[in-house]
């Protein structure tokens, strides 16, 4: 297995700090080995960090990276020393580097938030609730209220959005979730974060040895009072429950296994695992070097570090966790709650809370789709879905989908843009309705578009959309003039690299767009790829160019540079993201063909699925053989859907393609036989509906279609 990648360093500043949190990790559990430490990061360590950091971007060809700034509180460094430093990091580093700081904000006056916005640092406050919540903990060596000064902060961070990443706030069970929430509605954080008090199996949960179902009751309380009244609020803890429980990827490492991708380095240079596994013993994060003697990629390869994966793999898990059935979402828990006389071989101190939280969630979405509005999930009369599978088919069950979502699209646009709050509101409905029928229906079916109007639809309704990375997102009208601007001929036309934001907005920083130097070289490939399915299959072609509308460049920034990346995602209906670059070259022809049918047929299935859903409502999560995390069924369903047509283009690879890639397409088809035969296999036992049952029977006879070489 290749070392982690770290592309997230969590830098201590400073290693005093201007409180006393009772609940402090670095202060006031097992761990005291700040006592030590310089007060403050050396200009030597600093020099080295950034050379160190500069060297590991560029060996591991990283394109994103993330430096925070931390302590203690980092203010006591100083402004003017924040600030040369992150100037200092970006100056040496090829990477773009997103540098923000962890404060408690007390130093956070008006001139150094203006510094920091100057210097692009973003600024994240700690702040627990209301007076009385935050003054329970929150207070100073002589045990003076905080609250005054920290919400002076708050309020003036709130008018520089461009710099206000978001609170933190640990949760105290004796502060009432509606007293907690509607003091952050008050101020609309751009992020919420809910950290539950650490502890471990040594060290349980305060208060709960009294009220064992304490935390359990004030966590299902506070998601229901959330999803009911507060949705609006960004609570990044809530969200990514949601998301794990949907089978989605979590944002948090309170949920869900995964990998490491971050380091810390103390006051005095030294390399560290994750800080918060101070609260297990002393010396524990140690990994050992420091930025002046040792490279990061030794780090990165070091046993620490892969000890730490282990653990954060599903054989790493203790054996109750294997067993259980929430597993594949709660993950273990977060590593450093694990923690016992055995080590970390348990499940989470707060197990018992996680159960409870997770059913509850599922019980909550489980009634949400019962009781939402929607179609009747059935066909239109005569749908064909056998040849809706076939492009050579197809054409008329495709046109009929496209057709339903272009007017569907169409309507939802109108009422978006007469949604908007805003003075040109009525112009811009009278330009639409006064538009050909057919240009209109043009702009409402690009993709961009459509995640546009999405946005102002869930605005309307007092509801915040967030990117993929946990940021708000907000439309103006700016995007709608865009569009108007644009020729019909340009919008029926694929359009293959376009800088058009509505299409990456989404996606934040999660995702790394190519620039329009390497779009210019990639086009190309772009043509070629797509002869190559035209000259293979016309009517794949043509339904390529019927049912998308935009080919977008990406790049994974975490990923390895020679992987080949792609992806489709229902919020943006007829975009296809791919990747062009493998390291410093432009991607072979054919495996971008391939790129485009397989993120082209999951917007297809997509199609279909907006009329009648292929699996019943469940919280069921099966194996994948393309993927090492469980899928829930519909995921298994789209793969399978995706590589039946693809066993169909390595067939012709292999039997009509370059001969550099025949082996490959050999290989290519035995692998994709036996995943087809085993996810066929899963799908039996699935909750399929009865579309779901007919496709996939459609499925299994077109999987084996495909002749043996001549």
């Amino acid at each position: 297995m290749a070392p982690s990648r770290i592309t997230s360093f969590l830098v201590k500043v400073a290693s005093r700090c201007n409180l006393d949190c009772d609940y402090c990790y670095v202060y006031h559990h097992a761990d005291q080995s700040w006592r030590a430490m310089p007060k403050m990061l050396s200009s030597e360590n600093q020099d080295a960090f950034a050379q160190r950091l500069a060297a590991y971007i560029t060996e591991q060809n990283i394109t994103r990276c993330t430096v925070i700034f931390h302590g203690g509180e980092p203010l006591l460094a100083g402004v003017d020393t924040l600030v040369t430093f992150a100037r200092q990091i970006r100056k040496a580093t090829t990477a773009d580097v997103d540098i923000g700081l962890q404060t408690n904000g007390l130093l956070l006056t008006e001139a150094v938030i203006q510094a920091f916005e100057d210097a692009d640092i973003a600024v994240s406050i700690s702040l627990d609730g209301p007076r009385t919540a935050n003054d329970k903990h929150r207070t100073t060596r002589k045990g003076r209220s905080s609250f005054d000064k920290v919400v002076g902060a708050l309020q003036r961070l709130k008018q520089h959005p461009k710099v206000f990443a978001g609170v933190i706030a640990v949760i105290d069970v004796s502060t009432p979730p509606e007293e907690l929430l509607a003091f952050f509605d008050e101020h609309q954080p751009p992020k919420l974060d809910f950290l539950l008090p650490d502890a471990h199996h040594l060290r349980p949960p305060p208060g709960r040895s009294d009220q064992p179902d304490i935390y359990e009751s004030w966590l299902c309380d506070a998601f229901d009072l959330w999803l009911d009244q507060y949705p609006h609020l960004p609570v990044r803890t809530f969200e990514a429950l949601l998301d794990a429980v949907a089978g989605l990827p979590s944002t948090t490492d309170a949920f869900g296994l995964g990998d490491v991708s971050l380091i810390s380095i103390e006051t005095d240079g030294s390399y560290h695992d994750l800080d918060v596994l101070k609260i297990t013993q002393e010396g524990l994060t140690k990994i050992g070097g420091t930025v002046r003697d040792t490279p990061i990629a030794m780090i990165a390869a070091s046993e620490q570090i892969e000890a730490h994966r282990r653990l954060l793999s599903k054989s790493g898990l203790s054996a109750t966790c294997q067993s259980c059935l929430i597993v594949d979402i709660c993950g273990g828990g977060s590593l450093p709650h694990r923690y016992g006389a055995n080590g970390f071989d348990n499940p989470t101190v707060y197990c018992g809370e996680m159960t409870a939280l997770v059913t509850h969630v599922r019980a909550r979405l489980d009634g949400l789709l019962t009781a939402g509005p929607g179609r009747n999930g059935e066909l239109p009369a005569g749908f064909d879905i056998e040849r809706f599978e076939r492009a050579e088919l197809g054409h008329a069950e495709m046109a009929e989908l496209c057709t339903d979502a272009r007017n569907t699209l169409t309507q939802e646009f109108l009422a978006a843009v007469a949604a908007l709050r805003s003075s040109d509101s009525q112009a811009f409905v009278e330009t639409l309705s006064g538009l050909d029928p057919e240009h209109l229906a043009e702009l409402s079916l690009q993709p961009g578009a459509v995640a546009w109007q999405k946005t102002l639809t869930a605005a309307a309704s007092g509801r915040v959309i967030h990117t993929v990375d946990g940021q708000p997102i907000v439309a103006d009208t700016s995007y709608l003039a865009d569009l108007l601007e644009r020729p019909t001929n340009a919008l029926e036309r694929l359009a293959i690299g376009a800088a058009d934001p509505w299409l990456r907005i989404p996606f934040g920083g999660a995702i790394y767009f190519e620039d329009e130097d390497l779009a210019r070289k990639a086009r190309p490939v772009v043509e070629e790829a797509l002869a190559i399915v035209e000259a293979w299959r016309p009517a794949l072609a043509a339904e390529i160019r019927m049912a998308c509308r935009a080919v977008q460049f990406v790049r994974d920034p975490v990923a390895h540079p020679e992987k080949i990346v792609s992806f489709s995602d229902n919020s943006v209906p007829g975009a296809l993201y791919v990747s062009v670059w493998q390291g410093d070259r432009l991607i072979d022809p054919y495996d971008l063909a391939d790129s485009l049918v397989h993120e082209h047929r999951h917007q297809k299935l997509y199609l279909l699925e907006r009329l009648s859903p292929t699996v019943e409502p469940t919280d069921l999560t099966v194996v994948s053989p393309w993927r090492e995390d469980l899928r829930p069924p519909s995921g298994l369903l789209h793969a399978v859907f995706v590589f039946v047509e693809l066993r169909r283009l390595w067939a012709h690879i292999r039997d009509h393609g370059p001969g550099r890639l025949h082996n490959r397409a050999v290989n290519q088809l035995q692998d994709t036989n036996e995943h087809l035969a085993e996810a066929f296999r899963t799908l039996e036992a699935c909750p399929l509906t009865e579309t779901g049952r007919r496709l996939t029977d459609v499925l299994k006879r077109a999987a084996e279609l495909v002749p043996e070489p001549a």
